[in-house]
């Protein structure tokens, strides 16, 4: 992070796996991620190039709003990456292949190989070892093929890129079945990892060893007692081949031995337990919450207590408490929340003061507001002021109206509602989107901008970037420049200033985002229309949408159908949505059966639902079950790694 200081004009910062950087633990992502938007804004630095890749996953993951009341881990990350992302699409097409070709004629081998070989356009993935790995893998031996699956999950879940080789070890056991394990030779383990090694095009290997240098190196040779002491770097194109195919896949209960056994960094192992937890392996979920509080991380202990929130209170004030007292200070925050919620609020004021003192935004804004409620507006606006100043955006119009209340600075005020009402729209836009994300299972989030459409010059944008928000009639006729010059970034504002004052208006913008290719906008618009009873019109969308190729709406045209009382036709729009990965439809399946007598399919599809890291659908069985007269909770303690109900409390 120190080279950023010394990046001047015409340069390129280029950050392989992005990931890696802006997602770091331990709030390091966050200070990266500032500093590059450092960068950007810096004018002396300018012009600059900072070029990275990100995979769709990561790209919808820190560009989401979090949810109302929940904490909000990426918001430097979230700036960086607002309008600035391109999705590249997974094969070239007829235009990019007609380049290549010259390019290869032009004496490029390894490109006209490509070309050669490459199917449907996925150039990239050849030229990167793609295919020998991926066959490497189809054709390994069990032992082999148990390694690298086990390093698969382990990436899927959010170990480090450096796997210990003693939790692979141990891990690998339980994916081979009893014929296979029974044929295992003594040297099995050894023989496996050598295998796993040998590289299959260039220096590319499934399983690469992490080669340490220096006197690190020398350090580890005396402490090497076999090969599984080492760590290993799981492929690019096999961890990605492994998301793809395994994303409906609970690892075997080797897996989760051996993460409790060998793995000691903090970060993983909470990883580790949010997955088991998304999963409903309840008991593996706390035993691991348990190591991660053994390492007395206060970052890693505050994640896992929102993750226990709704399920285990206690348990999540107690891990509050153990990262506040370690002086953490947004679990100092939630600790005064959790006060105030039981209505002891001289403790929850005590907290919320410590977070504060300590750095806290929400925390000051929690304290301004019991000023503001006390009747000590100088405080509550000194509050305010300082919560804005430490990030925490929703003070933005509770200190417009203090200081427009108090006959202040007019052009302030203004200023300060005008931000605010941008962040509401920027939020509303992006919780919707959040939405769409889940239900759909098309990750619209990570789309530039806000979905497919058009993009040009952005007056709302320039708007922003200056910090000229002193004009709120300026900042509304730009969104309406905007959208009327086909901006879609600008037309989804426009439609969200409308959509609660006017929604004939509202709809118009929709239209029109539509009519330019947004997708995600003619979705809204048909989820608006099913709002106010226009069913024959959302359904027509819907269809249109479905049969332009666009897999989105399949779930909700299915929750169309349902309510329509067509439950065939619901459970086949399900199942297609679920065949193209969308574990929501999975969920409204499981209602479905439920609700129409077929308990066994409606347990049989929450239990996949849960194994692809969706556990809703249990959850919402579990309830529903235990409610009803003559019905157990089939899962009082959750799930064994098999799927099997757990049979004692944890």
């Amino acid at each position: 992070m120190n080279d950023l200081k010394s990046v001047g004009p015409r340069i390129v910062v280029w950050l392989n796996e992005t990931q890696h950087y802006i997602g770091a633990g331990q709030g390091v992502g966050e200070h990266i991620a500032a500093a590059l938007r450092s960068l950007l804004l810096n004018r002396r630095a300018s012009p600059i190039l900072i070029l990275g890749t990100l995979w769709n996953n990561y790209a919808t993951e820190y560009t989401t709003l979090p949810a109302s009341g929940k904490p909000d881990p990426y918001p430097q990350t979230r700036e960086l990456l607002a309008g600035r992302l391109i999705s590249v699409p997974d094969n070239f097409d007829t235009v990019a292949i007609r380049d290549a070709r010259i390019m290869a004629s032009a004496g490029d081998p390894q490109l006209a190989q490509a070309l050669n070989q490459a199917q449907d356009g996925r150039l990239t993935q050849y030229l990167a070892g793609s295919p020998a790995l991926s066959e490497r893998y189809r054709m390994s031996a069990p032992a082999v093929r148990a390694l690298i699956q086990a390093a698969m999950d382990g990436r899927r879940f959010g170990v480090g890129s450096h796997i210990a080789g003693n939790f692979l070890a141990r891990a690998a056991e339980d994916y081979l079945t009893d014929p296979e394990y029974l044929t295992l030779g003594d040297n099995w383990l050894y023989e496996a990892f050598c295998e796993s090694n040998r590289p299959v095009h260039g220096n590319l290997a499934p399983l690469v060893p992490v080669r340490i240098r220096g006197a690190a190196y020398r350090h580890q040779l005396h402490q090497i007692d076999n090969i599984a002491s080492s760590k290993y770097r799981l492929a690019d194109s096999l961890e990605q081949l492994g998301r793809l195919e395994r994303n409906q896949y609970c690892p075997p209960a080797s897996f989760w031995e051996a993460a409790d056994e060998y793995l000691t960094d903090s970060v993983e192992l909470a990883n580790l337990a949010s997955a088991a937890h998304d999963r409903h392996r309840l008991y593996w979920a706390h035993r691991l919450t348990r190591r991660v509080e053994e390492h007395g991380d206060a970052s890693a202990l505050i994640e896992l207590a929102d993750m226990w929130m709704e399920e285990h209170p206690e348990l999540a004030e107690s891990l509050y408490r153990r990262s506040a007292e370690m002086g953490n200070a947004r679990a100092m925050n939630s600790v005064g929340y959790l006060r105030e919620d039981a209505g002891d609020k001289d403790e929850a004021e005590e907290w919320y003061r410590k977070a504060s003192e300590a750095g806290d935004g929400e925390a000051t804004y929690r304290l301004a507001e019991i000023y503001e409620n006390l009747g000590d507006t100088e405080k509550a606006e000194r509050l305010y002021r300082q919560a804005l100043d430490l990030g925490h955006t929703e003070a933005l119009g509770s200190l417009g109206r203090l200081v427009s209340d108090r006959g202040g600075d007019q052009v302030e005020a203004i200023s300060l509602f005008t931000r605010s009402i941008l962040l509401m729209v920027r939020q509303g836009a992006r919780a919707t989107i959040g939405r769409m994300d889940r239900v759909t299972g098309v990750q619209y989030s990570s789309m530039r901008p806000w979905g497919s459409g058009k993009r040009v010059a952005n007056p709302i944008v320039e708007i922003e970037e200056k910090g000229d928000t002193g004009d709120l009639r300026g900042f509304i006729n730009a969104v309406a420049d905007a959208s009327r010059n086909g901006d879609t970034y600008g037309t989804m504002c426009h439609y969200l200033l409308f959509a609660s004052e006017d929604n004939d208006q509202a709809e118009k913008m929709l239209e029109r985002a539509g009519r330019d290719g947004n997708t995600y906008a003619l979705i809204e618009l048909a989820n608006n229309r099913e709002k106010d009873g226009k069913v024959k019109e959302a359904e027509a969308l819907y269809r249109a949408l479905i049969g332009s190729g666009n897999d989105a709406p399949l779930a909700l045209l299915a929750n169309l159908m349902k309510k329509a009382g067509d439950l065939k036709e619901a459970e086949s729009l399900y199942w297609r949505a679920i065949e193209a990965g969308n574990t929501y439809a999975l969920c409204r399946l499981s209602e479905l059966k439920e609700d129409t007598g077929d308990h066994a399919g409606a347990v049989e599809i929450a239990l996949q639902a849960a194994n692809a890291g969706d556990a809703g659908a249990v959850r919402a069985l579990s309830k529903e079950r235990a409610s009803r007269e003559g019905f157990d909770d089939p899962w009082p303690y959750g799930l064994e790694p098999d799927g099997t109900p757990t049979v004692e409390s944890w």
